[in-house]
C-alpha cells in the first residue's frame, strides 16, 4: 500500500483476503495466460447437458477452443460453402449471359446437340474459366452507347459483356458513394453521442463521493476522471492488475494512491506471450514496488484457515504469518481422522486435446466419491469446493457429476478461485508421469493460491513422489510428513461407531462406507418398531426423513384387520369386505368393514317393473331409471321401423325428432347410390353428395380426384408442362404462363427460330446419328435426338419386337420418349403424332401406344405437343372465364343481391356472407355460378317466408319447420351445386310454393266444408308428406289446384276474382264500403259509408250495420272486395281524409 510515500503491503481481513485465486495452466513448463484458457477445452460427446452441473467457467473455454480450431476445420467447410455458392450463382448467370452458346465458327458437342438443358461437369469448368477471363477485362461500353440499345438479346456476346461491366462498374461507383456519405452521418452522430453520454456520466460522478470501477472501466473513461479529478485512489488486488492499468486510473489531482494486494499469488495475465515474458509486462506496479523495496506494510493476522492448513504457507511461501483466534475455534471436519490430508498416489495422467491439457481418471473418482461421502456427513453442498489444475480434468470431473447428486457443488480450476475461500477444498493435482514434468505446479503463485483457498478442511490427491523434486513441493511435503497429514490412504472415522476407521485410497474403496458410515448396520429402531434396513449412515440421525417399506402391523378394526399398506404410510379406514345384511332391501353384502349398512349401495340388480312393463335396470342400491334404457322397435314418421330406449317412445308420439338411421336407397343422377340415411337426406327431400370417386379424364390428362359431382373441378395436382427452359409450378387446373425462351431444338442441319412455346418453323432431321453408344455400337436414333438407350446388336429381340410394322428392317432408325422411355421406330412414331383422326372430338395430348402416358416433353413432336397444349389453354380459359366477364358478371350480382330487400331482411346473416363473397378477389365462374344460384334460392325462400303472413297462424309453424331445413341444407359448403342437389331443391321449393299457396286460399275462405275440404285434405297429404315432390306429384297437385281456383279463390269470398271486381264495378262505391258479418257473409254500406242503421244478414240471420256511423262489433272491413285498409268512415279516414283520394288530388 502507498500511503504519504510510505508502502504498505496489506491483506484484507475480508473473504477475498490475504491470499490467491487459481487456474493453473501449463505449456512445456512456461506460463502463457491467455493460452490457458484455452488449454482445457474438451468437447463432450453422448452426456445429456440437463443431467450435469454447471461450470461456470465452461463458456469461456468453449468459446477459446472454437477459436484455436477455426483455422483447422471451420475454413476449409466456408471454403467449400462458398465454392457451392459460387457454382449456384454461376448458374443463374448462364442464361443471360448465354455462356453455353459456342462462339461463331464452332459446331455444338455431343453433350449440347443430344441435351440441351443438361450442363455437363466439363461445361461447368469451361464455363467458369470464360467468367473469370471476361470479369477481369477492363474495357466497358460507353454510356453513350448504353443508352442506345433498344433490345439486349440482340446483342452479341462480346458486347453483352461489356455492358455488364458499365453496369457493374456504374452499380460500385453509386453504392461507394451511398457508403461513404453513411460513414460520414455516422461519424457524426456517433461522436455527438459518445460527447453527450460523456456529460452525462461526468454530471453524475461529480455528485458522487465514492466510485467504483474496474481497471479496464478507468481506462476506458479516462477522460471523465481526469474531469473528475479524485484525489483518493483504491486500487483492490493490485497485484494482478497490469501496471499500465494502474496508471489509467491516476490523474494530476491525485494524492494519494493506496494498492492492496498479494505480490505472491497470481501475475496479470497479458494477451501477448512475448511482451510478458521479454518486457516484464506481467509484473504488476505492485509488485515492481515491493521488489525495489519500497516500504510497504503486511497484515500479518489470517483469517481464513485453520492453523494445520496455515502450516503449509508459513514459513514455506510467507515468512511469518500469525492466526487470528477466530480460527481456532473451528470445528473438526465430520467423518475424517484428519482435518488436512494429502492422499498419495502414481496412476499415470492423460493428455487430452492433442497435449493442450491434462486429465487422471483415477483422480477425479477419488475426488466425485470423497464429495460424495462428505455430503453424506449433512455438509451443505455449497460448503465444499473442489478445485483442479487442468481445465481438462474440470470436464472430466463435471462428466462424473450428476445435478441430481451435486447441486450446488461448486468445480473451479485454480486459477479461476484466487480470492475465494470454502469451508472444505477438494483439491486435485493432476499431474502423474514417468518423466517426472510437473508443469506450472511449480511456479510458487499457484501453488500458493491452491494451498489458501480452505477454511476447516482440506484434502489434495496426486503424485507426490513425483512433486517432492520441486523445492517448494518438498518442504510441504516434509511438513506434512511430520504431523502424519500424508499418505497412501485417507482415514475415515464413522460418526455412529468412532471406534470403526476406514481406509480409501482408490473410488471403489468408498463403497466400503455405502451410506457415508461404515459397513455394519444401522439398528436404529424407529417411531414405528421396525428397525432401520439401511447400512450405518451419520445423516437423518434421528430418522424424521427415513421411510419404513416393511408393511404395516397396525389393527384397524374389532376383527383384527391390520393395515395392507406400507408402513409409513397413512393407514386408511379398514377395506376387507366381510358378509352384512343391508337393512333397505334385505340382500347379503360383501360391505367393506369400516363402512355400515347404510351407507353401502347394494350390488344386486334391481327387482322393480317399470311403467312400460320392462324391469329397471339399475342396482338395488340405485334410484330407479327415470327413463327405460330398453330398446323397442318404433314406426317413425318417415315409415321405417327402427330400434329406440323405450323412455323415449313418449317423445316421439309429441312429435319430437329422432334421427333415423335406415341407410336411403335412393339411385342418385349419378348412378351411384346414395351414401346417407334417412335422417341425413330429410326423409329423402336432399340427398348427400355422391361420394363414389370420379376418375374421369380430365383435359389436362389426369383422373378426376374428387367425389362424383357431376360436374369436375379444376384439377389440384401441379401442372407436369415443362420446357428445356423451365417447368410450370402452378395447379394443373390454372391457365399455364407460355415460356418465352428462344427456342433450343438444333442440330448441325437445322435450327428452330421460334420461341419455346410457339410451333417451331424447322422440320425433324432424318439424317443417322454418328455416336457410339457405351458398348461400343453404334446409335440407332437420329442426328439432335437424345441417343435411345436401346442397342440394335445388344438387345435385338427389344429393339426389333414388331409394333408399328417397320421395327425390323435394317436400317431403321428409332425415337425414344422422354416421359416413359419406350422406343419406337421413328417413321410410323411421326405418322401417329401429326396424325388428326376425323372422329376424334376430345382435346387431349397424345400418349405412349404402349403405356398410355401423356407425351409432353420432346423436341421432335414439339410442334403437334403445343398445338395440343394450346387447344387446352383455350379451354381452361372458357372454363375459368374471362378477367372481364368474371368482372361484369361480379357487378351484375352485387347488383341483383342489393335488390332482394325482403332476403336482406328476413336472413340478414346468409345476406351478408353472401355479400362478403361476392367482395372477394379471383373469383372464378364457378364461384360465380355458386353465389347465383345462392341468391335465387335465397330469394325464393324469403318471399314463401314473407307470405306465410297470409296463412292462419296455426298453420305457420309447420311451414317454417319445413323453410328452416331447406336453409339449414342450403347453408352446407359447396364448391358448386350439382345436378341431384339442383333437382332436390327446385322440387322442395315448388311443393312449399303450393303449400303456402293452399294454405293462403284455405285462410281466405275461413271455413272449407264438404267436398272441398276433402280435396284440401288430399292436397295436403301429398305436400306435407316426407318423401321427395315427384314430377307425377306436381302434375296431380297441379291437378287439383286448378279444380279448386273456382271455389277457393285467393280472395276467399267463394266467386271468382273476374265475378268480384264486376260486382265491385257495377256497385259503384269508393273503397272502403264493403263490410260482412259475423259469419263472413258480404254486405255494403252506400253513401257516406258509415253505419246508420241495423238490419240481419239475409244468410244467417246475425246483426248487421249500426247506428250513427258507428259499425256493429261483431262486423268488420271487407278488405277482399276492394282492397280497403280502412272503412270510408271511420277515425283513420277522417284523420287521413282518404290519402288515395288526397293524392288523386294532387
Amino acid at each position: 500500500m502507498v500511503e504519504g510515500g510510505t508502502w504498505e503491503r496489506a491483506a484484507e481481513e475480508s473473504p477475498r483476503s490475504n491470499l490467491l485465486e487459481e487456474e493453473v495452466v501449463e505449456e512445456k513448463g512456461t506460463c502463457l495466460p491467455d493460452t490457458e484458457k484455452a488449454e482445457g477445452e474438451e468437447e463432450e460427446e453422448g452426456e445429456e447437458e440437463g443431467s450435469l452441473i454447471e461450470i461456470a467457467e465452461e463458456a469461456d473455454l468453449i468459446q477459446a477452443d472454437r477459436v484455436i480450431e477455426e483455422e483447422e476445420v471451420v475454413r476449409p467447410r466456408r471454403r467449400k460453402k462458398e465454392e457451392n455458392g459460387t457454382d449456384q450463382e454461376l448458374a443463374k448467370m448462364l442464361l443471360a449471359m448465354r455462356l453455353d452458346q459456342e462462339v461463331p465458327g464452332t459446331t455444338a458437342g455431343p453433350e449440347q446437340a443430344t441435351e440441351e438443358w443438361e450442363t455437363q461437369r466439363g461445361q461447368k469448368k469451361k464455363m467458369k474459366r470464360r467468367v473469370k477471363v471476361e470479369l477481369r477485362k477492363l474495357n466497358t461500353m460507353t454510356k453513350a452507347e448504353a443508352n442506345g440499345i433498344q433490345d439486349v438479346w440482340q446483342l452479341d456476346l462480346s458486347s453483352r459483356w461489356q455492358l455488364y461491366r458499365l453496369w457493374l462498374q456504374m452499380y460500385q461507383a453509386d453504392t461507394r458513394r451511398r457508403i461513404l456519405s453513411y460513414e460520414r452521418q455516422y461519424r457524426t452522430w456517433a461522436e455527438r453521442m459518445a460527447e453527450l453520454r460523456l456529460q452525462e456520466d461526468l454530471h453524475i460522478l461529480k455528485d458522487a463521493e465514492v466510485v467504483g470501477m474496474t481497471t479496464t472501466g478507468a481506462a476506458k473513461y479516462r477522460q471523465i476522471l481526469q474531469q473528475v479529478e479524485p484525489r483518493i485512489v483504491i486500487v483492490e488486488e493490485a497485484a494482478e492488475v497490469l501496471e499500465a492499468h494502474t496508471i489509467a486510473t491516476l490523474s494530476k489531482a491525485c494524492q494519494h494512491l493506496i494498492l492492496i494486494g498479494d505480490h505472491q499469488q497470481l501475475r496479470p495475465s497479458a494477451n501477448v506471450y512475448d511482451l510478458a515474458k521479454n518486457f516484464n509486462l506481467e509484473v504488476s506496479l505492485f509488485e515492481r514496488l515491493v521488489k525495489v523495496n519500497i516500504p510497504f506494510v503486511r497484515l500479518n493476522y489470517q483469517h481464513r484457515m485453520r492453523p494445520e492448513i496455515a502450516r503449509l504457507l508459513t514459513p514455506h511461501i510467507y515468512q511469518d504469518l500469525e492466526n487470528h483466534p477466530s480460527v481456532l475455534k473451528y470445528e473438526q471436519i465430520k467423518g475424517v481422522s484428519s482435518n488436512l490430508f494429502f492422499v498419495e498416489h502414481n496412476f499415470p495422467e492423460q493428455e487430452i486435446q492433442e497435449g493442450k491439457s491434462h486429465q487422471n481418471q483415477h483422480e477425479a473418482h477419488f475426488v466425485v466419491e470423497l464429495c460424495q461421502y462428505l455430503l453424506c456427513q449433512e455438509y451443505l453442498p455449497s460448503q465444499i469446493t473442489i478445485l483442479t489444475t487442468y481445465t481438462g480434468q474440470l470436464f472430466c470431473l463435471r462428466k462424473l457429476m450428476p445435478v441430481k447428486t451435486f447441486a450446488g457443488i461448486k468445480v473451479h480450476v485454480v486459477d479461476k478461485y484466487q480470492g475465494e475461500e470454502n469451508d472444505i477444498i477438494l483439491l486435485s493435482l493432476v499431474r502423474s508421469n514417468q518423466e517426472g514434468k510437473v508443469g506450472f505446479l511449480q511456479i510458487p503463485n499457484r501453488i500458493c493460491v491452491a494451498l489458501s483457498r480452505a477454511k476447516k478442511g482440506m484434502y489434495c490427491i496426486g503424485n507426490m513422489q513425483m512433486l517432492a523434486k520441486v523445492p517448494l513441493w518438498s518442504r510441504i511435503i516434509h511438513t506434512l510428513r511430520e504431523n502424519n497429514q500424508i499418505g497412501p490412504s485417507l482415514r475415515l472415522c464413522c460418526q455412529n461407531h468412532p471406534e470403526t476407521h476406514t481406509l480409501v485410497s482408490k473410488a471403489s474403496d468408498f463403497q466400503k462406507v455405502p451410506e457415508g458410515g461404515c459397513s455394519r448396520p444401522c439398528e436404529f429402531r424407529l417411531a414405528c418398531g421396525h428397525v432401520c434396513t439401511r447400512a450405518c449412515h451419520p445423516y437423518d440421525s434421528s430418522h424424521k426423513e427415513f421411510q419404513c417399506m416393511k408393511p404395516c402391523q397396525k389393527v384397524l378394526c374389532q376383527d383384527g384387520h391390520r393395515c395392507p399398506n406400507v408402513c409409513f404410510q397413512e393407514c386408511q379406514p379398514c377395506q376387507v369386505k366381510v358378509p352384512k345384511i343391508i337393512l333397505k332391501c334385505g340382500h347379503k353384502q360383501m360391505v367393506p368393514c369400516s363402512m355400515s349398512e347404510s351407507e353401502f349401495c347394494c350390488q344386486e340388480p334391481c327387482s322393480k317393473i317399470l311403467r312400460c312393463g320392462h324391469r329397471c335396470s339399475h342396482l338395488c342400491g340405485e334410484d330407479c331409471v327415470r327413463l327405460c334404457s330398453e330398446r323397442v322397435t318404433v314406426e317413425l314418421k318417415c315409415g321405417h321401423s327402427q330400434l329406440v330406449k323405450c323412455g323415449n317412445v313418449e317423445d316421439i308420439k309429441y312429435g319430437l325428432p329422432v334421427k333415423c338411421t335406415t341407410k336411403c336407397d335412393t339411385t342418385l343422377d349419378c348412378g351411384h347410390p346414395c351414401p346417407g340415411s334417412c335422417h341425413s337426406c330429410f326423409e329423402g327431400r336432399f340427398h348427400e353428395r355422391c361420394q363414389q370417386p370420379c376418375k374421369r379424364l380430365l383435359i389436362c390428362s389426369h383422373k378426376c380426384q374428387e367425389p362424383c359431382t357431376g360436374e369436375c373441378p379444376p384439377c389440384q395436382r401441379t401442372c407436369q408442362n415443362r420446357c428445356v427452359h423451365s417447368q410450370c409450378k402452378k395447379k394443373c387446373g390454372e391457365l399455364c404462363s407460355p415460356c418465352v425462351e428462344p427456342c433450343v431444338w438444333r442440330c448441325q442441319h437445322y435450327q428452330c427460330t421460334k420461341l419455346c412455346s410457339e410451333p417451331c418453323n424447322r422440320p425433324p432431321c432424318y439424317v443417322p446419328c454418328t455416336k457410339l453408344l457405351a458398348c461400343g455400337h453404334p446409335c440407332i436414333g437420329l442426328c439432335g435426338e437424345p441417343c435411345p438407350k436401346k442397342c440394335r446388336v445388344c438387345q435385338p429381340d427389344e429393339v426389333t419386337q414388331i409394333f408399328f410394322g417397320f421395327e425390323d428392317e435394317p436400317d431403321a432408325r428409332f425415337v425414344q420418349l422422354e416421359d416413359c422411355s419406350h422406343i419406337f421406330e421413328v417413321q410410323a412414331l411421326d405418322r401417329f403424332m401429326n396424325e388428326q383422326k376425323d372422329d376424334e372430338v376430345a382435346i387431349k395430348l397424345k400418349v405412349c401406344p404402349i403405356c398410355q402416358v401423356p407425351i409432353r416433353k420432346n423436341l421432335r413432336y414439339g410442334t403437334s405437343i403445343k398445338q395440343r397444349l394450346e387447344e387446352i389453354e383455350i379451354v381452361k380459359e372458357k372454363i375459368q372465364g374471362s378477367a372481364g366477364e368474371i368482372s361484369t358478371s361480379q357487378e351484375q350480382l352485387k347488383a341483383l343481391l342489393k335488390s332482394k330487400t325482403l332476403f336482406h331482411q328476413l336472413r340478414p346473416e346468409e345476406f351478408l356472407i353472401l355479400q362478403e363473397k361476392l367482395a372477394q378477389k379471383n373469383l372464378s365462374v364457378k364461384d360465380l355460378g355458386l353465389v347465383e344460384n345462392s341468391i335465387r334460392f335465397y330469394d325464393h325462400l324469403a318471399n314463401l317466408e314473407g307470405s306465410l303472413e297470409k296463412v292462419h297462424c296455426g298453420e305457420q309453424q309447420s311451414v317454417r319447420t319445413r323453410l328452416e331445413q331447406v336453409h339449414e341444407w342450403l347453408a352446407k359448403k359447396r364448391l358448386s351445386f350439382s345436378s341431384q342437389e339442383l333437382s332436390d331443391l327446385q322440387s322442395e321449393i315448388q311443393r312449399l310454393t303450393y303449400l303456402v299457396n293452399l294454405l293462403m286460399r284455405c285462410k281466405m275462405a275461413e271455413k272449407v266444408k264438404g267436398s272441398i275440404a276433402e280435396e284440401v285434405s288430399s292436397i295436403r297429404n301429398i305436400l306435407e308428406k316426407t318423401s321427395k315432390f315427384t314430377q307425377e306429384d306436381e302434375q296431380l297437385v297441379q291437378k287439383k289446384m286448378d279444380a279448386l281456383k273456382t271455389t277457393l279463390p285467393c280472395s276467399g269470398l267463394g266467386i271468382s276474382d273476374e265475378e268480384r271486381v264486376q260486382i265491385v264495378t257495377a256497385m259503384g262505391v269508393p273503397r272502403g264500403h264493403w263490410f260482412k258479418c259475423p259469419n263472413g257473409h258480404i254486405y255494403v254500406i252506400t253513401e257516406c259509408g258509415g253505419a246508420m242503421q241495423r238490419s240481419t244478414c239475409p244468410e244467417c240471420q246475425e246483426v248487421i250495420g249500426g247506428e250513427n256511423h258507428t259499425l256493429e262489433r261483431s262486423n268488420h272491413l271487407a278488405s277482399e272486395m276492394d282492397g280497403a285498409q280502412h272503412p270510408a268512415w271511420s277515425n283513420t279516414a277522417n284523420n287521413f281524409m282518404n290519402f288515395e283520394e288526397i293524392h288523386r288530388m294532387m
